[in-house]
């Protein structure tokens, strides 16, 4: 049976879109510890209640009824009107996953927290907001640089990437790990050229075609910054020579996760499979202990300059 437009419309008007309860709740706690923050912004996709831009943090308030808290559990509760809620509350639950997919590809740290959790939960809450803005300050402080600069390459064959284990070099950051190849940029080199050059030094294989993927800033408080263009290596000539600085070995990629690497390379390693276009991500670390990992941040296209043509 179709609702009446006009008893919909009504119904709607009385339900607070923003400035809820649990937001007010949030956003005073938030003043109260200094916290500078936007609501329901218009430039950010999804409108978060709460936005951190600095920290580029989004939080959103979510009532349990209308973004589906345990929502097949719950069905049965809904006793009228179920061929209007039904679906409108499962568009609610799929829309929250489409913002939280979006954000996260723009870079942004996506919080989510129910009702009953700000209304009972709000010492833990708050002190998981507070955290994860502390975490990424300390992180983004060090994006002023200088920042080394350096080449990262994953050479793949088949459904392989040749890995570096890194156990031959004295006081090596990487020592223990698995790593992909790579290397500094020699003064007045371009990324591109440094690429080719460390991949044959180091395997003795020629680049014949390769992808850019985007830069990965090491951020790590017991290094300088680093900032790592990544590639990955699609076709090549020649065969694999030795290598000083360690063992060369050809890695399946449904192994990757059961050998020792820097906990933030598990998070890009996937994004090679893509072709969203280039990212920037920052991983930050304390010695050996991942901190926290901000993005990806895919570049957006650009647009052409100038008028069309008629």
């Amino acid at each position: 049976m179709e609702r009446d437009p006009k008893v919909v419309s009504y119904t709607m008007s009385r339900i607070r879109g923003r400035d809820t309860g649990i937001e007010l709740k949030l956003r005073k706690a938030l003043r109260e510890r200094g916290v500078s923050y936007r609501v329901c912004s218009k430039h950010v996709f999804g409108h978060p209640d709460v936005l951190i831009a600095d920290c580029r943090i989004a939080i959103f308030c979510d009532s349990e009824f209308w973004h589906g808290y345990q929502f097949e559990e719950n069905l049965s509760k809904i006793h009228s009107n179920q061929d209007y809620w039904i679906p409108k509350i499962r568009r609610n639950i799929e829309r929250d996953k489409e913002v939280n997919e979006r954000l996260k590809a723009e870079g942004y740290l996506v919080l989510r927290y129910w009702g009953f959790e700000i209304e009972k939960e709000f010492d833990r809450v708050i002190d998981e907001v507070m955290a994860a803005i502390a975490r990424r300050k300390e992180i983004l402080s060090h994006m002023q640089g200088p920042f080394v600069r350096t080449t990262l390459v994953y050479v793949q064959r088949d459904d392989a990437y040749l890995m570096l284990y890194r156990n031959k070099k004295k006081n090596d950051i990487n020592e223990g790990k698995y790593v992909g190849v790579g290397g500094h940029l020699e003064p007045g080199e371009s990324p591109v050229a440094c690429m080719k050059r460390e991949v044959f030094e180091e395997t003795a294989l020629q680049v014949e075609q390769y992808k850019y993927f985007g830069k990965v800033y090491f951020l790590n408080s017991k290094y300088p910054a680093e900032v790592m263009y990544l590639y990955r290596v699609d076709a090549f000539k020649g065969e694999i020579g030795p290598c000083n600085e360690g063992a060369l070995e050809w890695v399946q990629k449904d192994r990757l996760s059961e050998i020792p690497m820097w906990p933030g390379d598990y998070y890009f390693l996937p994004l090679l499979e893509g072709d969203k276009g280039t990212f920037d991500m920052i991983i930050g670390y304390d010695g050996d202990q991942l901190l926290d990992v901000i993005g990806p941040a895919y570049k957006k296209e650009r647009k052409p300059h100038g008028r069309k043509k008629k």
